[in-house]
């Protein structure tokens, strides 16, 4: 079946002498896996910088459900890519970014809304002038919503974060599960969108945290490259 659809690149791997396996995130297919042959050759019409992570494509693929890979015929760029002063950190951003998605997304899922919110992600790091250094938390906690699973801000202002309950608490019992008191406070107020400056080493604590929520979830993030996120955006 041949389809075209709007795509974002997350991943790819080298395969044979000249092949790649990209792992591409389509609006019509979901989480799709692609053999694309002779890219890495010095003649390739498909250029390999379409499948770094976080391009913006639009593709025409055959879809053979049987497959476990399949195959893309044409590829395009979709919008303007990074062009600015600040493309390393936007680049371990868009880093983190897919490889979150790759994470916890299933194959074949297919998942509109969660197309949408990437897609549109991107086009806002493209358009920035200056990288927000909560960014990456920000992203959590907005793709907590999208999956279903936002801290909830009923008991908002109770002194901890409970990771297990996803809730705030004033409860000391569950402590392995509660959230720092200092950073409980800074995740609130991410929580209620205020513009908050949270130190280096809290904001650290903080990723770590919110990867252990996930876990907690059932959306477990392994071997994410947090560290270059950590220290592409340390102030």
């Amino acid at each position: 079946m041949k389809y075209s659809s709007r795509a974002i690149a997350l991943s790819c791997i080298k395969y044979g002498e000249n092949s790649i396996i990209a792992k591409i995130f389509t609006e019509e297919k979901g989480l799709q896996s692609f053999i694309v042959k002779r890219v890495r050759a010095k003649k390739a019409k498909k250029k390999l910088g379409f499948f770094q992570s976080l391009q913006l494509l639009t593709i025409n693929a055959t879809h053979l459900p049987k497959n476990n890979l399949q195959y893309i015929s044409e590829i395009a760029l979709e919008h303007t890519q990074i062009t600015n002063g600040i493309d390393m950190k936007k680049n371990f951003l868009c880093i983190f970014v897919a490889e979150v998605i790759s994470k916890v997304l299933l194959e074949t899922e297919k998942d509109k809304e969660l197309f949408k919110f990437i897609w549109e992600l991107k086009i806002d790091l493209n358009n920035l002038e200056k990288i927000n250094p909560n960014f990456a938390l920000i992203f959590l906690i907005r793709l907590s919503e999208c999956l279903g699973f936002l801290p909830s801000k009923e008991e908002i202002n109770g002194v901890y974060f409970n990771m297990k309950l996803g809730q705030f608490t004033n409860n000391e019992q569950q402590l392995n599960y509660n959230v720092e008191k200092d950073n409980s406070i800074y995740l609130r107020e991410l929580l209620e969108n205020k513009d908050v400056n949270i130190p280096y080493q809290n904001r650290n604590q903080i990723l770590l945290h919110l990867i252990q929520y996930y876990k907690l979830q059932h959306h477990e993030l392994k071997n994410i490259t947090s560290h270059l996120i950590i220290e592409s955006l340390r102030a």
